[in-house]
């Protein structure tokens, strides 16, 4: 690959589809807690993977998921998907070397909705600049949602892994490097019952359809009548 000049990286930084290993979510059962992370997963591939897109997408995740990733992934153009994987978390900087010959960068959390090709073309924007930038994606709870940067440096993935996704850790990890920083608000991270009434909220709203297929929304709406208890 690394024919284009940017790279999409999706980050699975949990297990997803191996129920053997897996965290079950909340009081989700074990089927459902599948239904919902593999539908988040398969939706943001979906829309990366558009006819629009000039940029290379590779998907870093745990090796216990990767023979089921390996056979999801069999319903897109798999030529276009690179596949890594990491064993017990994700390691940024091991990782560098996949991505160095990209001059942009985003990495994006495979929990998350609401990425959709517009606004990685936003992103890609921001980015085509001489100075160093990073773009930042966050969530409600001020989750990180997705980084983008078009200047890679060891610190700068350091503070990324070590940020653990916490939007004001990486600022404060990142006040020794020189950057212009952008922040987008309104992606929803699933994390726990707050986020997933996010979800609900959000998919609920017409301007989803650009994000989340009728397929996918359909998948999701099983799980909300399934635990509308929770919505309340």
């Amino acid at each position: 690959m690394a024919d284009s000049s940017s790279s999409l990286v999706i980050i699975s930084d949990r297990i997803i589809f191996n129920e053997n290993y897996f965290t079950q979510f909340e009081s989700f059962a074990p089927e459902d807690t599948k239904l919902l992370f593999t539908a988040l997963f398969l939706n943001l591939i979906d829309n990366l993977m558009s006819d629009s897109s000039t940029s290379d997408l590779i998907i870093y995740s745990d090796e216990n998921d990767s023979n089921s990733i390996k056979r999801a992934l069999q319903q897109f153009q798999t030529e276009k998907i690179e596949l890594f994987s990491y064993k017990n978390e994700p390691d940024l900087r091991s990782f560098s070397n996949r991505t160095n010959l990209y001059k942009h960068k985003i990495l994006i959390y495979a929990d998350v909705m609401g990425v959709s090709q517009s606004s990685i073309n936003e992103i890609l924007k921001l980015l085509s600049t001489d100075e160093n930038t990073i773009v930042i994606g966050t969530s409600k709870n001020s989750s990180i949602c997705l980084v983008g940067f078009n200047h890679q440096t060891d610190d700068l993935l350091n503070a990324i892994q070590y940020s653990k996704r916490d939007y004001s850790k990486l600022l404060s990890l990142l006040k020794t490097e020189e950057y212009f920083i952008h922040t987008l608000s309104g992606f929803v991270r699933v994390k726990d019952i707050s986020s997933f009434k996010e979800l609900y909220d959000d998919l609920s709203h017409k301007k989803s359809i650009e994000y989340c297929s009728q397929e996918m929304h359909e998948k999701f709406t099983h799980l909300f009548v399934e635990y509308k208890d929770l919505l309340k």
